[in-house]
């Protein structure tokens, strides 16, 4: 049964009907204070018997002299001499202003007056406290079939075509949730269509002011070349054909960004078929898939046979890719094995020993291009260390160093924050040395040598700071290192986990280094993540599934249902 509901509807008031927000000022008569309004420039004039008597008496003190001028001693031609000689000698006293008639405002800006809205509220009891919701809101987030299509999901109006006037006509509210009935709904819906909220979607809205809180991955956990050691291979057929382990997998991009397949086809075909257990490959200038191997004249240093450094592919892109997939079809008899380090552990050790570098690599930005110009030009800048928006709750923050303070002020009101990690900030890493191009200055150039002095300023601060990074993620024992065998496959996140070569032997006789690789972007990761975390749970701080004797080994999983996996978001 529907039961009457009170729709408080607050409209606003012409302009002209509104009055206008006054501010306590200040209007100092002599030695009295009178608080005077601050609407009009001129205090009300008012008839001497009508002022305060205060107000009366000070005035009058003023305009009566305790000695007439008649009355004074009359001063002598010496005594004239002798006050013009101390005048010179003594600074010249400011002469004091008069009291002002104008009334002095305590603040030049008025407090601002908060807007009426002009649509209706519902008052809802959640949890058996009383909310407060916008009926436009309520009426936007209606799910039922008339509103969202069944088969493709989505919304069969939209929402401009929601009444300014719309108000709820009836409203029943159980344990399940709420019951809707409009007065002025969308134009074309009946009279008795109903609007159903479930409990879980109100109770988001009133604590998190969202009918669905986002869905946020597990933390990240750093590495160094001894601990992923104790990382276990996954075997591709339990990856192919098992969502559980393909589900480890994925979170283990996460956690750790780096993962090993073994038992891998030797197939030209094989890194396709793995990335797209995934999502669609990402296709660029080298194709949707692409070989590592030397060739004569290379357009890139990674079809060489030389020493390649620690790097990260495309940076010089908009969007670089999120993941890189490496199968190795043949390894090399002699040298080649390849190098990871976690970008992310050095970025945590320098912003514990350095602040002020870490502070220059995130604002500061670094040039990279791709400089082909008779087939290729590339180019972007975007800082080594990217940094998610400094905003926590409604507030956003300028600097790193007031979002940190921010949080740890927060935490102590709320200890389930945590401590501040940095790495709830760090969205990703961008280092490519052998694609860094000019160090350009933000803004368009300008000439001068006050400008070039500036942009040399910059680019000598940028260099001692990654000159630190640089030195941290060199250090020997961060560094994994391994020669892959054919049948293995290589997947790491582009965006955080450096990888490099060693330089190898060319030409060997039907033994070459051959890899063949793809590239996924971002979204249709976390869209396949967020698919299985529903499906399977969440498997938190547990190694991906392991490769033992050819067979998967999946992790514990502890099975969330649908209010549970929306609360173990932050």
């Amino acid at each position: 049964m529907f039961g009457r509901v009170k729709s408080s509807i607050r409209r606003v008031d012409s302009p002209k009907t509104i009055n206008t927000h006054r501010v306590a000022a200040r209007t100092f008569a002599a030695n009295g204070h009178a608080l005077k309004d601050a609407d009009s420039a001129q205090p009300p004039a008012t008839a001497p018997d009508e002022q305060p008597a205060i107000v009366r008496k000070v005035a009058g003190s003023l305009r009566s002299p305790l000695i007439r001028k008649s009355d004074a001693p009359p001063v002598t031609p010496a005594a004239r001499a002798l006050q013009a000689k101390r005048s010179q000698s003594q600074p010249a006293k400011k002469k004091p202003k008069a009291p002002s008639s104008q009334p002095v405002r305590a603040s030049t800006k008025p407090e601002p007056v908060e807007p009426q809205s002009k649509y209706a509220q519902i008052s809802l009891a959640i949890d058996k406290e009383q909310h407060l919701f916008s009926a436009l809101l309520l009426r936007d987030l209606c799910q039922c079939s008339a509103c969202v299509d069944p088969s493709t999901k989505q919304k069969s109006f939209s929402t401009t075509d929601i009444p300014t006037s719309i108000s709820a006509r009836a409203v029943s509210l159980n344990e399940n949730g709420a019951s809707i009935l409009w007065n002025q709904d969308i134009p074309g819906f009946d009279r008795g269509h109903i609007t159903e909220l479930s409990s879980l979607l109100l109770r988001n809205l009133a604590s998190h002011s969202t009918p669905e809180v986002p869905y946020t991955p597990a933390p990240r956990t750093v590495w160094d070349a001894a601990s992923f050691e104790q990382v276990q291979d996954i075997d591709y057929e339990a990856y192919m054909n098992d969502d559980a382990v393909l589900h480890s997998a994925l979170q283990q991009l996460h956690t750790h960004g780096l993962l090993f397949l073994q038992n891998v086809p030797d197939s030209p075909d094989s890194v396709s078929i793995i990335g797209e257990r995934i999502g669609p490959l990402k296709n660029t200038f080298y194709g949707y898939t692409w070989d590592v191997r030397s060739v004569p004249d290379a357009k890139n240093v990674a079809y060489t046979s030389q020493h390649l450094g620690f790097h990260m592919d495309l940076l010089y892109m908009q969007q670089p890719p999120h993941l890189q997939l490496l199968h190795c079809i043949r390894s090399s008899a002699q040298g080649g094995a390849s190098l990871f380090t976690d970008s992310y552990k050095a970025a945590r050790d320098l912003y514990a020993t350095d602040f002020k570098a870490f502070d220059v690599l995130a604002r500061m930005d670094t040039h990279f291009h791709y400089n082909h110009p008779a087939s290729n030009l590339y180019s972007h800048r975007r800082p080594v260390l990217e940094l998610q928006k400094l905003r926590l709750g409604a507030s956003d923050y300028k600097t790193l160093s007031a979002f940190e303070g921010a949080w740890n002020f927060a935490a102590q009101r709320n200890p389930t924050l945590g401590s501040f990690d940095i790495l709830r900030l760090l969205d990703s890493v961008a280092w490519s040395p052998p694609f860094q191009g000019p160090f350009l200055p933000r803004a368009a150039p300008i000439a001068g040598i006050q400008a070039q002095r500036a942009v040399g300023d910059k680019i000598e601060v940028w260099h001692q700071a990654a000159q630190k990074f640089s030195a941290l993620i060199h250090r020997p024992k961060e560094i994994y290192e391994r020669l892959m065998r054919p049948g293995e496959c290589v997947v790491f996140d582009n965006r955080r986990v450096l990888h490099a070569r060693k330089a190898f032997v060319p030409g060997d006789a039907g033994s070459e280094r051959w890899l063949r690789g793809a590239y996924l972007d971002r979204d249709p990761y976390l869209s396949k993540l967020r698919v299985l975390e529903r499906r399977f749970g969440d498997v938190r701080g547990v190694k991906a599934a392991a490769a033992v004797d050819g067979e998967a080994r999946a992790p514990q999983r502890v099975q969330l249902d649908d209010s549970q996996f929306r609360e173990h978001v932050w």
